[in-house]
């Protein structure tokens, strides 16, 4: 009997694990007709809150012990990678001691995130990874810029304002958010390469060598 229960666990836990691989393999795959493209992040309006320290959690939404944290800095894009999202928390200055706060090659952190919990002002909004878009846009970059509407003591008002988009050509297009969580989509750009021209240039080519050689052939009939 113990042994049937121990064979059960087992099977259990390896269907539980099995469902998490497949859960994160999945998520982390690019469908087909779409291509991979850079993501990142800002506040654009920090320095109106001079008296707030401002910091994004970054994790997978179901590994909790995957989580990071990064101090966010006015214009300061924060890359999000994979499948990650981002919440993000105020706190005001005076409960922060210079201790608290370390560096590393990544940027600015709290050193311990956790013992700083009861002192955030949390926000609603989660930033979600941008992975991919349609090839058909040619889109290199994205941008989310995000505005601070107003701090209370419990809430955060954090809002999508706009964003950019970078095209494989270089250039650039903002588009402004309509609705919170319903990012607008580029501009469709028409592409054109080498071959959209060297082909119609040589069909029209090909054409007027054969009216020519027609009219040619017509001109000695007649003759």
């Amino acid at each position: 009997m113990n042994c049937l229960r121990n064979l059960l666990k087992i099977l259990v836990l390896t269907i539980l694990l099995a469902c998490t691989y497949t859960s994160s393999v999945l998520a982390d795959v690019i469908l087909p007709g779409q291509s991979p493209v850079e993501y990142c992040f800002q506040i654009a309006n920090i320095n109106k809150y001079p008296n707030y320290i401002f910091v994004a959690s970054i994790g997978v939404p179901w590994k909790p012990n995957s989580r990071d944290n990064r101090i966010v800095r006015q214009n300061e894009c924060l890359s999000l990678k994979y499948i990650a999202e981002a919440e993000i928390y105020a706190v005001t200055k005076n409960q922060v001691k210079p201790e608290d706060i370390i560096t590393n090659n990544q940027g600015e952190k709290f050193k311990n995130f956790n013992s700083q919990k009861l002192t955030l002002i949390p926000t609603t909004n989660k930033i979600h990874n941008l992975r991919a878009l349609p090839t058909e846009y040619g889109v290199k970059k994205v941008v989310d810029i995000l505005e601070i509407v107003a701090i209370q003591p419990t809430s955060l008002d954090l809002r999508f304002k706009e964003v950019v988009y970078t095209f494989n050509q270089g250039d650039s297009e903002t588009k402004i958010y309509q609705t919170q969580h319903e990012r607008p989509l580029p501009s469709l750009k028409q592409s054109v390469s080498f071959l959209n021209l060297t082909i119609p240039g040589f069909s029209i080519i090909g054409m007027m060598l054969v009216y020519r050689n027609l009219k040619g052939f017509r001109k000695r009939n007649l003759s």
